[in-house]
């Protein structure tokens, strides 16, 4: 009987070495960090936007975001944050900055993007961000200025797709109203919305294009740097 015992727990033992052995053999992915090269470019001038374009047209200080997918600010059909109100109102991006560093406390973000704006509707600049595999999206956000509550928005773009890197990008950001301000041109004083309705994308007509669809205000390309 002692034998048989021993041989159970001799046999227990080797089998939890195993065990132990093919736990250590499993490699876990390093992470890997990929810089890239963004173009905010502006595209907004008299001549694409004959009807109503400001002498003064601007765009704010870009700030965003690297993140997971898990990562959420408020976007199309929901209410704008405070953080996102007053981007779109002012430009200001204080409040922004703490909803994005409560999401980097909770690992659902990695950085924080905050970078210059654009002193004219047609000028542009350039700025590096780094991403990861593990938090391979970028969102950030942009004032249209002037403008009631108007803003551009690049949102969860992944730039890490079926584990190959993307090499370079143009898009259009999406122009959203805020649903903060009831203003409908460029110049409209200050009209707080009561109640605060969601967030929308702007159409022709309010950029004051009447098109089909909208001509953009501006552009944003993504260049991976080669290390």
């Amino acid at each position: 009987m002692k034998k048989t015992i021993s041989l159970l727990l001799l046999s227990f033992m080797f089998s939890c070495s195993d065990t132990t052995d093919q736990v250590d053999d499993i490699i876990t992915p390093d992470e890997e960090t990929i810089r890239y090269e963004v173009t905010f470019q502006g595209t907004w001038s008299d001549a694409s936007h004959p009807n109503t374009h400001p002498s003064n047209s601007h765009f704010s200080g870009v700030i965003g975001m690297s993140h997971n997918g898990s990562a959420y600010l408020p976007t199309e059909d929901d209410l704008a944050s405070e953080g996102l109100k007053v981007m779109a109102e002012t430009g200001g991006k204080s409040p922004l900055i703490s909803e994005i560093n409560a999401l980097i406390d909770t690992k659902s973000a990695e950085t924080l993007i905050s970078e210059g704006g654009l002193g004219s509707g047609s000028s542009s600049i350039s700025f590096t961000l780094e991403v990861t595999n593990n938090n391979p999206y970028v969102t950030f956000y942009s004032m249209i200025a002037p403008s009631p509550d108007w803003y551009v928005a690049v949102e969860n773009l992944n730039l890490y797709q079926n584990d190959i890197w993307v090499d370079s990008l143009t898009i259009i950001p999406t122009h959203y109203d805020a649903g903060t301000d009831s203003g409908t041109t460029f110049d409209a004083p200050n009209s707080p919305t009561t109640p605060q309705q969601k967030i929308y994308p702007l159409s022709s007509i309010s950029l004051g294009n009447e098109e089909a669809a909208i001509t953009p205000l501006a552009l944003f390309t993504f260049r991976k740097i080669e290390e």
